[in-house]
């Protein structure tokens, strides 16, 4: 259940950008109720920032984000049926004027990349970001500017060695997609639903990685990527 919070909710702090109207108004939306509270806490010792929702719902912010004024939507992206980054989509075409830091775990390059390619201007880490970053973020986001964690400079790092890797193996982009599959250890079932191949056709470019490769099996051929 999210909890929204209008300006009569909380109490005015006697500063200069709220005297003047210029207020951060924030939302806040993860599915881990102790994230939202830790990051209450945080973003309410800043006296320029508003909570104006806390929720972990997606579709909460959307349905009510017309009655809300939201300079900034501070969201995880991690959920079992990974929608999150279609919900960031819709966060762009429904609420157009507000920027978007994503604040969730590191751990994947691939999705990084997938946000990046949103034209998402924040990404922080849980496990890396303090309370002086996450604050400091969100006034950089709202002036106009980008902030990214040295996670997403890892996964571009990553992007560039691995895509120069596989021109040099010749690999098709079909190729490609499957490898990176093989590497997050997908089995070709997986792989065939997730292309929306056929598995004759999956185990028809595999055996065509592992040649190019001049690999033996599967395993190699990830780790071919590293």
């Amino acid at each position: 259940m999210g909890v929204d919070r209008s300006r009569s909710d909380k109490e005015e702090l006697p500063t200069t950008a709220q005297n003047a109207g210029e207020s951060i108004h924030v939302v806040i939306c993860d599915d881990c109720p102790t994230i939202r509270y830790g990051l209450e806490q945080i973003l309410d010792t800043a006296p320029d920032i508003e909570i104006v929702m806390n929720t972990s719902s997606y579709t909460e912010v959307l349905s009510k984000s017309g009655d809300l004024d939201i300079d900034v939507i501070l969201v995880d992206i991690e959920d079992e049926k990974n929608t999150g980054l279609e919900y960031l989509n819709n966060f762009r075409q429904k609420v157009p004027d507000a920027k978007i830091m994503v604040f969730t775990d590191c751990e994947d390059h691939k999705q990084i990349i997938e946000v990046l390619e949103l034209g998402i201007e924040g990404f922080q880490c849980k496990q890396e970001a303090d309370a002086n970053e996450i604050v400091n973020s969100i006034h950089t986001l709202h002036e106009g500017g980008k902030d990214l964690a040295p996670c997403v400079t890892e996964a571009l790092l990553s992007q560039m060695k691995s895509e120069q890797l596989m021109t040099q193996a010749h690999l098709s982009v079909r190729e490609q997609d499957v490898l990176d599959l093989i590497a997050e250890g997908k089995t070709n079932n997986d792989i065939a639903d997730k292309l929306f191949i056929s598995v004759r056709t999956v185990k028809f470019h595999v055996s065509s990685i592992l040649a190019k490769l001049d690999v033996k099996n599967r395993t190699e051929a990830a780790l071919w990527l590293l």
